[in-house]
């Protein structure tokens, strides 16, 4: 997933304490595995409509926790809450995972090699497409129930949050500080500010700042900022916002907007055009552990960008057999030959696409814990 700027709104004080990572670790899964209900959902009733048998619909890997049998098809809960899978009739390795053990006849009509090409492509596409749904009903929601964050048109260098163990908050700056001069220097605006701290991680700078119409000194050391490569320094505040509630069509507007702008900007960043900055699980937990502490609002608008961002990297981002693009491809690489694939090659192709995903996968989670190494030692 790519990294967003954000702002909070309410508050969930009544969460906080002293295990707070495994409350954040605990958010984090039940938000995850409710994005994994709605993405098997809609493979689940793309299947139904199209008449496909389904044998089973599990939200978890591993044993069996619990389930029930309801119209000849099997609901059931597992141990690893780490995906998901509709098992059909008549694909080989069922979409995200399972098996089909219970072989229909060749020719049977509820088979899924049986349908027509753009029957199996809307099932492989309903899943994705239905994170986009949630990200967008997600964002519409955040907009209009919590409001839109803005910069105050005050372009003074204004502390509107501080977070909590930052280098601002060990140093003493508050919300509502202004920082006017940082060694000396005068600061005009945010901009000019943080210009300065990003060029200087790891190395003390003063900042006079203005607090209830005095000026104080601070010694601060800009951190390097998380999961950045290269030298970037960051001290752990916001500048100060405002929110805007936006009615029902502006809502609308904005979060499809948003929605397309995951894309927009993951693209920039695949050609060059844009630094990257993803997370991986370890970081997730730190963005939704800060949002459930800052606010209502901001929970949803990170959990809205995780959708968005799974459906791009389930459908466009990465087209290899195992995520729903790879098997849509695929499909069309068939139609187009005018001849099915061995199940051999389809399994050597999923092995592939597993291990390219595992391999992202170590990737951006050692990204994570290095920038936390680099951060805290």
């Amino acid at each position: 997933m790519r990294r967003r700027e954000s702002v909070p709104t309410a508050s969930f004080a009544g969460w906080r304490g002293n295990n707070m990572l495994v409350v954040h670790i605990l958010w984090t899964l039940l938000a995850l595995n409710l994005l994994v209900l709605a993405h098997e959902g809609g493979h689940y009733l793309a299947a139904r409509k199209a008449g496909i048998k389904i044998y089973e619909f599990s939200i978890g890997f591993g044993p069996r926790l619990f389930g029930w049998r309801k119209n000849d098809i099997d609901y059931s809960v597992r141990a690893l809450f780490l995906g998901g899978f509709v098992r059909m009739a008549g694909v080989e390795e069922t979409i995200e995972g399972g098996k089909d053990d219970e072989q229909l006849a060749d020719d049977d009509p509820s088979n899924f090699k049986n349908k027509s090409l753009w029957a199996r492509v809307a099932v492989l596409f309903a899943g994705p497409f239905s994170n986009y749904v949630v990200a967008f009903i997600l964002f519409a929601v955040a907009y209009a129930f919590f409001g839109v964050p803005y910069d105050i048109v005050d372009e003074q260098a204004k502390v509107g949050y501080v977070i909590a163990k930052s280098p601002a908050y060990q140093s003493g700056l508050a919300v509502g500080d202004k920082i006017v001069a940082i060694d000396g220097q005068p600061i005009e605006n945010w901009d000019a500010m943080t210009a300065i701290i990003r060029q200087n991680p790891e190395k003390k700078l003063t900042l006079t700042i203005s607090r209830n119409g005095q000026n104080l000194s601070i010694d601060i050391i800009p951190r390097q900022a998380f999961g950045q490569t290269e030298p970037y320094g960051e001290i752990g505040v916001q500048r100060e916002i405002s929110l805007k509630r936006l009615g029902f069509v502006d809502s609308i507007k904005t979060a499809g907007r948003q929605v397309w702008y995951l894309n927009v900007a993951t693209v920039r960043v695949l050609t060059g055009k844009e630094k990257a900055d993803f997370m991986g699980p370890v970081g997730l937990v730190s963005e939704v552990g800060q949002a459930t502490q800052k606010g209502a609002g901001w929970f949803l608008q990170i959990i809205a960008a995780v959708s968005g961002s799974l459906a791009f990297f389930n459908l466009i981002l990465i087209p290899l057999p195992l995520l729903d693009g790879g098997w849509i491809m695929i499909l069309i690489i068939e139609k187009i030959l005018r001849r099915e694939f061995s199940q051999n090659q389809k399994a050597i192709a999923q092995m592939i696409g597993l291990a390219a995903v595992l391999v992202l996968f170590v990737v951006v989670t050692w990204g994570d814990i290095s920038g936390l190494l680099q951060r805290y030692f």
